[in-house]
């Protein structure tokens, strides 16, 4: 490419174009040109031009979608959207910052193109909307993630996955703020049927906790496994459905009281010391209970 890599970027993808409608009125060699969009991808990409590498992909995805090669529509699709989401994430590093959202628009539009290429109980869908929601993440997008892994959840089959996914769904729901919609999917992931690990049990439990004294649900509208769970942490019972070590017992028993008597001071004193045992949802839970609190 030429140091005005943008005009040089122009000048051959539009050549690429100009000799596909050329032939429009005979038989396109659409592999032809195929492989000299892919060609201009990689040297976009050798060039760290990651948004001319996206556009270079797409238009060797419209070459195979020409000729009804989906599966080869989908690649180049994919292909793009990561190279679109590289950009972004170039931007962010930089700490530039697009209103627009070019970047970010054209890989997610990408990401949606591919998935749709693949049936619908494709384990590929999921890994998709995944990969879409991780990338989310990283740039700090927690709520459009959400929706993402939401779509992704409805597909999953493994119990693993399942498992791992409903996880993360319930921590973007706590760093969105709807706690409401957390508290919900805790109960799920403890009222399934899956097998899951004692870890995530005693992660899942302890949010679980947390968030039920931050929405302060009807009694009569929760679930009996989350009424024995209060029963049973508080009679000091021993149960698989909270495999939670002494110390986070006590702690969490003394948040409980705390709370119930309004005592701030004492949460604030309980909640210092309650940190280290936390998760970074879990530790912006107590934050949230503490400035409810302060506020009454």
């Amino acid at each position: 490419m030429s140091t005005d890599l943008s005009a040089s970027f122009n000048e051959q993808y539009m050549n690429i174009n100009t000799k596909m409608k050329k032939r429009f009125m005979r038989k396109p060699n659409v592999s032809e040109a195929t492989n000299e969009f892919i060609a201009l991808a990689i040297q976009c990409e050798h060039s760290d031009q990651p948004a001319f590498a996206g556009h270079s992909y797409v238009g060797a995805a419209k070459c195979e979608a020409s000729v009804g090669n989906f599966l080869g529509e989908a690649e180049h699709f994919l292909a793009a959207a990561r190279q679109f989401m590289k950009a972004e994430k170039k931007l962010k590093s930089l700490k530039f910052y697009s209103g627009d959202r070019e970047n970010l628009e054209a890989a997610t539009g990408c990401y949606v193109q591919a998935l749709q290429k693949y049936p619908d109980k494709s384990p590929l869908r999921t890994s998709i909307l995944m990969e879409l929601a991780s990338d989310l993440i990283e740039l700090n997008h927690k709520c459009e993630a959400a929706s993402y892994y939401e779509q992704a959840l409805e597909m999953v089959q493994e119990s693993t996955m399942k498992v791992m996914c409903m996880r993360n769904l319930l921590n973007l729901k706590i760093d969105c703020g709807k706690y409401d919609v957390a508290l919900e999917i805790a109960n799920k992931i403890c009222d399934s049927n899956l097998n899951i690990p004692e870890a995530i049990t005693a992660e899942v439990q302890v949010s679980r906790i947390l968030l039920t004294l931050l929405e302060k649900p009807p009694e009569d509208s929760k679930p009996l496994s989350l009424k024995q769970l209060f029963t049973d942490l508080m009679n000091d019972n021993e149960s698989n459905a909270i495999p939670l070590n002494t110390d986070i017992r006590l702690k969490l028993q003394s948040i409980i009281i705390c709370h119930t008597a309004g005592d701030i001071h004492s949460l604030i004193s309980v909640a210092a010391d309650t940190k280290q045992f936390l998760t970074m949802q879990q530790v912006e839970l107590l934050h949230a209970l503490i400035k409810e609190h302060a506020v009454c």
